[in-house]
């Protein structure tokens, strides 16, 4: 399970915030073992005015990396919401980049010389074993 630090400006809702991000997390992000804490902050921007002002900051500390997502929406269920599965996204593309880069795709010009070479020099060494036995 991923340590999740959640802060807020709505103290009220602090805990019902809670709960509804590491639901998330937990969902979206389980396939993702690298991750070693999130820090979720919350604040209302235009305060009691309203409008789109839930403003959603997830902090993930990704092996030695950390990585920084901000959101904007006029609820704080879709600021988390849409926080988290930006930061599944963006964690998942850069986990890829680092396994590929881990396991470098075959350079097939190389292996194909390699075994033309190889089998060239097995076909003479072949040749070269018939004519012995031959005596020729």
């Amino acid at each position: 399970m991923i340590p999740i630090e959640v802060r807020s400006q709505m103290n009220a809702l602090e805990s019902e915030i809670q709960e509804f991000a590491e639901r998330r997390i937990n969902f979206a992000l389980d396939h993702l073992r690298r991750i070693r804490h999130i820090s979720i902050s919350l604040k209302d921007v235009n305060g009691p005015k309203g409008g789109i002002d839930k403003h959603c900051r997830i902090i993930a500390k990704i092996g030695a990396a950390s990585m920084v997502l901000d959101e904007t929406q006029p609820d704080w269920q879709s600021a988390v919401a849409r926080a988290i599965h930006r930061l599944d996204r963006n964690a998942s593309q850069q986990s890829q980049r680092i396994s590929k880069s881990k396991h470098p795709k075959p350079q097939w010009d190389r292996l194909r010389t390699a075994n033309r070479q190889a089998g060239s020099q097995a076909t003479r060494a072949s040749k070269t074993a018939f004519q012995v036995h031959r005596g020729s």
